[in-house]
């Protein structure tokens, strides 16, 4: 315990308030897995975004900040699907894959700046697709881009969230399998 203590305390009282918000934004894009509508998935990690990109930017990770905060936008966006013409255009998903191509120029510190720059544009696709069996399955690949960012960067918290996430995303693709089958039966 006395090692947990002096790490915080090394990296100081901004560190600690930058995981604490890593800590919310954790425990909603777990939830967002367990969700049954692809509008509860997308609007909860809207919230997340937010929430990780206030810790980015505490942290000084401004690729992932900016992602984040394009993110949130996006999962916003993405929460009105099959409702607009515009949302339900492919130009939707690639307009915000641009975005994410624009932000990385503009932050690039290092390769490891490519991490979230890939995990979003996949997920620009993926959270656009509205089958949330799909969405949950395809966000595996991103979430380990995202462990190796926060690695890079050293967040515990985001890291552990990633690990965290994928879990939760098999447990969501498991039960939620296994109510389909039910009612098949």
């Amino acid at each position: 315990m006395e090692k947990i203590g002096a790490f915080f305390a090394e990296k100081g009282p901004v560190y600690l308030i930058s995981q604490s918000f890593g800590v919310v934004a954790a425990v909603l894009l777990l939830a967002s897995f367990q969700q049954r509508t692809h509008k509860r998935i997308v609007v909860m990690q809207s919230c997340a975004g937010l929430l990780f990109g206030i810790q980015y930017l505490l942290l000084g990770a401004y690729e992932g900040m900016a992602c984040n905060f394009i993110g949130m936008i996006r999962s916003f966006t993405f929460s009105f699907r099959n409702k607009s013409k515009i949302v339900d255009s492919v130009f939707c998903p690639a307009f915000f894959a641009a975005a994410f191509g624009i932000s990385t120029i503009i932050t690039y510190k290092d390769l490891f700046s490519l991490m979230p720059l890939g995990a979003m544009i996949i997920s620009s696709f993926v959270l656009w697709i509205p089958q949330t069996q799909k969405l949950r399955a395809l966000t595996l690949p991103t979430s380990v881009m995202w462990l190796i960012y926060n690695i890079a960067c050293g967040s515990v918290v985001a890291s552990l969230t990633e690990v965290f996430c994928e879990i939760s995303i098999i447990i969501g693709l498991i039960r939620f399998r296994e109510k389909k089958a039910e009612k098949e039966v």
